[in-house]
């Protein structure tokens, strides 16, 4: 019965988040907005929905099956697991912005060498795209007679790669008013390279801020191990009295909150 409702409860949330019904034959009549969501949002967006409707549901049936202090247990482990996971995620996320906001640094500064020797800009673009491939699709739009500019300013919208706005912003300025483009490109790539070595001291300084709450989230362990050193059974109140399992519970929802906390204030 519990393996019943639990999967009839999961196939009705995910019936629930996703994509509603094709509309009626009117609705195909009325024009396409203009504006779109982000790749993958939709998705995103289920799937954020669909993840404690999934967890209440696997609640319940422990709950029915099992007792309240199964149910609670789980909900302590759901809630270990999500809060593990966000961070992970938030962290691989992270390392892949910093690596993408690097290697757009490191393009520019090939970008402004090449013109630096006498290349013409396209010409400097396309041989900073073979080693660069963040600049790839520019270069090949740029080959095949189009506006690479705009590629470029595209991929600026890419988490990390917001390097390259500066990039287009003062190649379209040179442009415009024949200004040096060498001299331009060489400031960008100063400035680039100067805010990649603030971000990294600024990175080093709040790895301690994150290691500090990490730390104070497992000191609980510690309580429960003083516990039983002194005697106590401190995991048999937790389980077998109402009063124990709402401090276990509180106590696992305000260790995960902390640490979501401070990573969210350290990004």
């Amino acid at each position: 019965m519990a393996v019943l409702a639990l999967a009839l409860g999961v196939a009705a949330a995910l019936l629930w988040c996703g994509p509603s019904a094709e509309p009626g034959w009117h609705r195909r009549l009325e024009p396409v907005p203009v504006a779109v969501e982000p790749v993958g949002a939709p998705a995103r967006r289920r799937l954020v929905l669909a993840v404690p409707a999934a967890g209440i549901v696997v609640l319940g049936a422990v709950g029915v099956s099992w007792g309240i202090a199964a149910a609670v247990v789980t909900a302590c482990l759901l809630v270990l697991g999500g809060t593990a996971a966000w961070v992970v995620h938030g962290q691989l996320r992270e390392h892949r912005e910093q690596r993408r906001a690097d290697e757009v640094a490191r393009a520019c500064a090939v970008l402004a060498g090449e013109l630096r020797v006498g290349k013409v800009p396209g010409d400097a673009l396309t041989t900073a795209a073979e080693d660069h491939p963040l600049l790839a699709s520019a270069a090949a739009v740029h080959r095949s007679g189009g506006d690479s500019l705009a590629v470029l300013e595209r991929a600026a919208d890419r988490p990390g790669a917001g390097g390259l706005r500066p990039v287009v912003e003062a190649w379209r300025l040179c442009q415009r008013t024949g200004a040096s483009m060498t001299d331009a490109l060489d400031r960008v790539s100063a400035a680039l390279r100067a805010d990649r070595e603030v971000q990294r001291v600024v990175r080093a300084e709040l790895a301690a801020a994150r290691a500090t709450g990490r730390l104070m989230a497992v000191l609980p362990l510690v309580g429960l191990a003083l516990g039983y050193a002194i005697g106590g059974d401190p995991i048999s109140f937790l389980l077998s009295s109402w009063v124990g399992q709402l401090c276990l519970l509180g106590g696992v929802l305000l260790a995960c909150g902390g640490v979501l906390w401070s990573e969210r204030l350290a990004s």
